[in-house]
């Protein structure tokens, strides 16, 4: 009985991109469109993002699992002043001090630029992103 035409569809598929704009951070540095298949790893991996930027710059987006990703879906990737895209990700047999050396920083450094590692390291997992960049991008100062 009714029929979607094309300019009604895509008509809603502007008002999900303008809700889904509406979600993200006002200061929203980069942005990205979830595909079939996206973990949060795999997007962190692909677009230069530490998995612990992703998931603190889309908090109440995506859930502590990363398990509530849908195609389609508008997430932010780094928020303006704090978005570091120099990246490692972890292989098997990585150490916090090994990942930091080849990056050319101190493990504090690191530590600072990826607060989800705990201090003695016993926490990270191969294909973990990490932060490894010289300069500290994690403000640890909230400013609510």
């Amino acid at each position: 009985m009714f029929q979607i035409t094309s300019a009604a569809a895509a008509l809603a598929g502007a008002i999900t991109v303008i809700a889904q704009s509406a979600a993200l951070p006002a200061n929203c540095d980069r942005s990205y469109t979830v595909k079939l298949g996206d973990t949060c790893d795999i997007i962190s991996a692909t677009q230069n993002v530490s998995t612990y930027q992703l998931a603190a710059v889309n908090t109440g987006i995506i859930d502590p699992e990363c398990a509530n990703l849908y195609e389609g879906e508008l997430i932010c990737l780094g928020i303006t002043g704090q978005d570091c895209n120099v990246t490692y990700v972890m292989q098997s047999g990585d150490t916090c001090s090994s990942i930091a050396a080849a990056a050319g920083i101190p493990v504090s450094t690191f530590l600072t630029n990826n607060p989800n590692v705990n201090p003695i390291c016993t926490n990270i997992y191969p294909d973990e992103v990490f932060c490894t960049a010289s300069q500290i991008y994690v403000n640890l100062t909230s400013t609510e």
